[in-house]
């Protein structure tokens, strides 16, 4: 039976890249395979982190202990927990962070004694634990935020290019990201596989007999940041021709720090109804879902965004930001259908920023957007095409995990 290391640097279940992770760790369960997996996991809240990974065998890095004092480290300057940025890690703190990520590692491979790895994120950990497994066959899967922080942090670029080059396989999510890891990291085009992304048809589902709600509801679900466009969404919400009566939105997930303190600040003194539900787990997410009308993600950069095929899934109309490699992995029939309508991006800057004399015409084009979705809720058009769900229907973890297996 062969063996599969998991190695992600963060949370489990907290973030899309820990959501793919037990996801796909889910759907291998269902082959012959025996798994592990290496975590990085506040001490305090171990328990509930491991919770859903605990028939694997699990190698935690502890966090906020005597030897690694500081919370986790995120991939994103905003997460939806307490977290380190690593633009901040003195060079103390990253000893510190490599040490306890070397000794876990090792550990794992001499007790586990894996056939394959598999690490999230072209980032410094997958890049050193190519150094320290070799020759063991490994795998990386690229989620954009990796992408990202090399484009923001250049300190780590040579060590992490260095090393992400020599992993056997790279998976991306779509063909601009293909391009993108060619491009940066040198890494020749056949070794990089695209997947896409996976959604859970046991959780996200249609609701077969939907009543009309006397609202139209919109959502919104992932991290409360700038980069995530909330702030741009708050406006444009604000400033929709509809009476106010008649909508509201509720937001999904959390975050921490600054821009997550200014954000409540802007839903408290809002002028529209605004449902905070905090963060909630998937099965929660789904029921949310069922009863809203229409999703909307205006963020300014994803690498690809699991909650879009979510929301599809279950059967929402959906605006999203034109998020580069999206439209393409979406597809045609689903782009044809009138379900999803994208909004052009304002230009960005440090990847992930929008130019501030932009972001007034974004807002305009968000709020239009939104107002053009409700109205097809208030006439109750249909969909241009019932084949979109079909095609939704493919982008299940299955059908991910089989292109992966083909590489095994």
């Amino acid at each position: 039976m062969k063996k599969i290391l998991h190695i992600l640097s963060q949370r489990p279940g907290k973030t899309g890249s820990g959501i793919f992770l037990q996801s796909l760790i889910g759907q291998i369960d269902k082959k012959d395979y025996q798994q592990g997996v290496v975590v990085g996991v506040p001490a305090h809240e171990e328990k509930n982190d491991l919770r859903d990974l605990q028939k694997h065998t699990i190698y935690p890095v502890r966090f906020e202990t005597e030897s690694l004092p500081f919370p986790v480290v995120g991939m994103s300057d905003v997460m939806p927990y307490k977290s380190t940025k690593y633009i901040d890690l003195t060079e103390t703190m990253f000893f510190k962070w490599k040490a306890a990520f070397k000794k876990m590692i090792q550990e794992a491979v001499d007790d586990f004694q894996p056939d394959l790895i598999i690490s999230h994120h072209l980032w410094i950990l997958s890049a050193l634990v190519r150094e320290w497994t070799f020759p063991i066959p490994m795998m990386a899967i690229c989620h954009g935020t990796d992408l990202r922080k090399l484009k923001q942090i250049d300190k780590y670029a040579s060590e992490v290019i260095n090393g992400c080059k020599k992993i056997n396989t790279i998976f991306a999510l779509n063909c601009y990201q293909k391009e993108e890891i060619h491009r940066i990291y040198k890494i020749p085009k056949e070794n990089i596989v695209i997947i896409g992304n996976g959604y859970n048809g046991d959780i996200f589902f249609p609701e077969k007999n939907k009543k009309n709600n006397k609202k139209i509801r919109l959502v919104y679900a992932g991290k409360l940041s700038y980069a995530k466009g909330v702030k741009a969404l708050l406006k444009a919400y604000g400033n929709i021709s509809i009476d106010k009566d008649q909508i509201e939105l509720t937001i999904v997930g959390g975050g921490s720090g600054k821009e997550f303190e200014d954000i409540l600040k802007e839903v408290e003194k809002h002028s529209h109804k605004i449902i905070l539900t905090g963060v909630v787990p998937q099965s929660k997410l789904g029921e949310i879902f069922r009863e809203s009308d229409i999703f909307i993600l205006p963020s300014f950069y994803e690498g690809l965004p699991l909650v879009l095929i979510e929301a599809l899934a279950s059967g929402l109309r959906v605006v999203s930001s034109d998020l580069p490699g999206v439209k393409e992995w979406i597809g045609e029939i689903i782009n044809d259908s009138g379900m999803i309508e994208y909004v052009k991006l304002p230009s960005l800057k440090n990847a992930d920023m929008p130019i501030l004399e932009e972001l007034p015409f974004f807002e305009e084009r968000l709020k239009k957007t939104i107002e053009n979705q409700i109205q097809f809720v208030l006439k109750k058009k249909e969909p241009n095409n019932l084949a979109y769900l079909k095609e939704v229907e493919k982008k299940s973890w299955k059908n991910l995990f089989d292109q992966m297996e083909k590489c095994f």
